[in-house]
């Protein structure tokens, strides 16, 4: 597939194409064009070069304008975040066996690679660190291009680079076989899988090893194995290519607060191990600002990179933060060697060798910038393999000792338990003959406290016998009287009572035929005393009971006798005074639970209702009563006066 670029363009652009060549006061040198024969070749030897700081050109103005270009060496740069035009003459040996070329790059952002066979453009790709997986050819990688260049030819190769880290570009382009770059390629993958499957084994062991033994600087060292692996893995790109394969950008900012995580883990891992706390305090709260700065200076970089893409400046401030930590672990080694333990030491060799890479990492950032990652990758992952290894031993070091002391104390506890046991074995002895002693006392007790329950068992019978025997003469005595008593007022009170009579009758046969600590079942008990009410004041049994109250609701049974007269004075009213004219009456009986502690229960009737206080205070002892039976069960009442008459209480279970 090939592509033509039109050599025209506007009248703006030669011109400003023209004023760049009048003001150039570099003469472009002749360069030997680039002889392609399968060996690696640098092409930054061969390249002419223009710096495009709008990005206004396009490669067909370029490519038409050849004299505008000055050789690479000799070009003034301007802004690291131009855009730069590179092109070299691609000579390609007849006997070039492999044809297929990979051109590979490091680090640079955006390429645009555009390949011409004499005026005629054969390909155009693009690559790059922060190019999108979808614009990059399926041949391709983001920092590597296959060019099918054929033995004998010559081409044109024009470069269109734009690098947004602001770090000045570096033009490393290589053009070498695909043999050579592939397994070069996959020897660099072979290294960092095995280095980075190392480091998932030694995150597992370590977790293991804080689920067993519940160690806690095993966190802090899971903490830094995991910062420093996503750190490897993130600067090497494979972090990019499995989670931001459309947004590179955005994956390249998780790097150096990795590197960050990996740093907390290490200060906890030294604070905790040495117990810093405890014995140098000051030394503690020194490493807890150096953490609190290191979380800051990860806010800042994150906040850097991702709304302004200077990643040059969010390393100049990293680097200013490496003196004062390299300052902190040696002021921490010097004070605290003297009292360090042998299994404490291996820690500080490691210690040693983190404080040798940071140094080493930073200064090669400093003088290589970018180009550092490279090497800063490996250093971090020999360093954490090192440092696992150091604490590890020392680890072993320390069980080890505490093996030897742990064994030396079970000697000791062995030989006191010994005289324990003699001892032991003499007063077990004693006491065996004392509790053979108290058991015969005990069990004459049992035998009298039998004798008494049984006692006690027929009395209480005897006495609810009694009780119900007595309820039941009163409740037929007002019962046969009833019939004889021809005042209605006084009718009206002795029907109250044998309602109340009743109540008490089955409020005494409930608990007495249920099991302590089960209460009364709420449903059945209004039930049976509302159907014995209807019996006496509405013979007709015209009055409609409505009930909701679920079958597995109990009341204590302190309060099933004032509730069973709440209860029998509630339907008294009803039946007496509420129904004079209503042709269809009814009561609705409803309750539920209220949380875990109260029980809400509403009465309610569609009859006449009260209409004033005035009324109220003629009853002489019914809703007074209910009040007062009410407040013995530390209730509350409400009552309504709109269409009949309701009650609602609120009870504590």
């Amino acid at each position: 597939m090939s592509f033509q670029i039109s050599p025209l363009r506007p009248l703006v652009l030669a011109a400003w194409v023209c004023c760049l060549l009048c003001t150039s006061s570099v003469e472009a040198s002749p360069i030997p064009p680039a002889s392609v024969t399968g060996r690696e070749i640098s092409l930054q030897p061969h390249f002419f070069a223009l710096e495009d700081a709008g990005g206004k050109l396009s490669a067909g103005s370029v490519f038409d304008s050849p004299s505008a270009l000055v050789p690479l060496d000799s070009l003034r740069r301007g802004s690291p975040t131009g855009y730069y035009w590179l092109e070299t003459t691609l000579h390609v040996d007849s006997g070039l066996q492999d044809p297929g070329q990979i051109l590979s790059f490091s680090h640079l952002t955006y390429v645009d690679i555009y390949l011409y066979d004499g005026n005629t453009c054969v390909l155009y790709r693009q690559a790059g660190e922060f190019r999108r997986h979808s614009d990059i050819n399926e041949d391709d990688g983001r920092l590597y291009t296959h060019l099918p260049l054929e033995p004998g030819k010559t081409y044109t190769l024009l470069l269109q680079v734009h690098h947004t880290k602001h770090f000045q570009p570096v033009f490393d382009f290589v053009l070498q076989s695909r043999r050579s770059y592939f397994h070069h390629l996959h020897v660099q993958q072979t290294i960092d899988a095995a280095l980075q499957g190392a480091m998932a084994l030694f995150f597992l062991y370590t977790l293991l090893s804080w689920i067993v033994s519940r160690f806690r600087p095993y966190l802090w060292l899971l903490l830094m194995i995991a910062g420093c692996g996503l750190f490897v893995i993130s600067s090497s790109g494979y972090f990019i290519e499995w989670f931001f394969p459309e947004d590179p950008a955005a994956g390249w900012q998780f790097n150096i607060p990795m590197l960050h995580l990996a740093m907390l883990g290490l200060y906890g891992l030294l604070t905790d191990f040495w117990q810093l706390k405890k014995y140098n305090p000051l030394l503690y709260r020194w490493w807890w600002w150096a953490a609190v700065l290191v979380v800051l200076s990860a806010i800042v970089s994150f906040s850097i990179t991702r709304f302004t893409g200077n990643y040059r400046l969010m390393i100049g401030l990293n680097l200013w933060k490496a003196p004062l930590t390299l300052t902190l672990i040696a002021c921490t080694l010097w004070t605290c060697w003297g009292r360090l333990s042998a299994a404490q030491r291996y820690l500080a060799y490691g210690l040693l060798l983190v404080g040798a890479a940071g140094l080493f990492v930073s200064l090669n950032a400093a003088f290589n910038h970018e180009q550092s990652l490279s090497n800063a990758s490996l250093a971090v992952d020999i360093t954490i393999i090192c440092v696992f290894l150091l604490f590890s031993t020392g680890l072993k070091e320390e069980m080890r000792q505490h093996e030897i002391g742990k064994q030396a104390v079970l000697q000791e506890l062995t030989e006191l338990q010994q005289y324990q046991k003699v001892l032991l074995e003499r007063q077990v002895g004693q006491r065996t003959e004392e509790l053979h002693i108290s058991n015969k006392r005990l069990i004459k007790q049992k035998q009298l406290l039998a004798e008494r329950n049984t006692q006690i068992e027929t009395l209480i019978n005897e006495l609810n016998h009694r009780v119900k025997n007595n309820l039941q003469l009163l409740y037929g005595l007002l019962s046969l009287q009833l019939p004889m008593v021809k005042d209605g007022h006084a009718r009206d009170i002795l029907k109250g009572n044998i309602g109340k009579i009743r109540a008490m009758m089955l409020v005494n046969q409930k608990l007495f035929n249920f099991e302590k600590g089960q209460g009364v079942c709420l449903c059945e008990f209004i039930d049976e005393l509302a159907a014995h009410l209807q019996k006496i004041y509405d013979t007709n049994g015209r009055t409609r009971i409505s009930q909701a109250i679920p079958e597995d609701l109990r009341l204590s049974e302190k309060h099933t006798l004032s509730f069973g007269l709440i209860l029998s004075e509630l339907f008294t009213n009803t039946f007496k005074h509420a129904f004079q004219d209503q042709k269809d009456p009814c009561i609705r009986v409803e309750a539920m639970a209220v949380g875990e502690k109260w029980l809400q229960f509403g009465y309610s009737d569609n009859g006449t209702g009260m209409r004033g206080q005035e009324v109220v205070d003629r009853f002489t002892m019914g809703i007074p009563l209910i009040k007062d039976l009410t407040r013995q069960m530390n209730g509350q009442i409400t009552i309504t006066k709109e269409e009949g008459l309701s009650y609602s209480f609120l009870i504590p279970v």
